[in-house]
């Protein structure tokens, strides 16, 4: 018997397009380099929750996935956080994206796991 998977393969705007529905549209062109947690600023919970959305959606198994991996763990809001946050956001001029220390996540590399209907970490 012949899988829906076989038949058609899913495309990248598959992907963008899922994302940008269950996330939000973003100003900046999203593209197969675009990452979660860097881009779409993706963290904790809320990453675990798309990431079980998204594998329900594309039926991808994803054994072996730990969202803490990508997402970080979930973390509270603390003054001495939210300093240092605004410290290297105006003093130091970093960017969002520089202050994520996580592995990257891709729509790319979701298209892979897709796919081949199965998790696989990214190289």
């Amino acid at each position: 018997m012949t899988s829906e998977r076989t038949l058609k393969k899913t495309s990248f705007e598959d992907i963008r397009d899922f994302v940008i529905a269950t996330l939000w549209q973003p100003s900046f062109i999203v593209n197969e380099r675009t990452a979660l947690a860097h881009d779409f600023l993706l963290a904790g919970q809320d990453g675990d929750e798309f990431m079980r959305h998204y594998a329900q959606t594309f039926d991808v198994n994803l054994e072996g996935f730990d969202s803490v991996d990508y997402f970080g763990a979930e973390r509270s809001a603390t003054l001495s956080g939210l300093i240092a946050s605004l410290y290297q956001r105006i003093v130091q001029q970093k960017l969002p994206r520089d202050l994520i220390v996580l592995p990257e996540l891709t729509l790319g590399h979701l298209l892979i796991c897709v796919n081949e209907g199965k998790w696989k970490r990214p190289v």
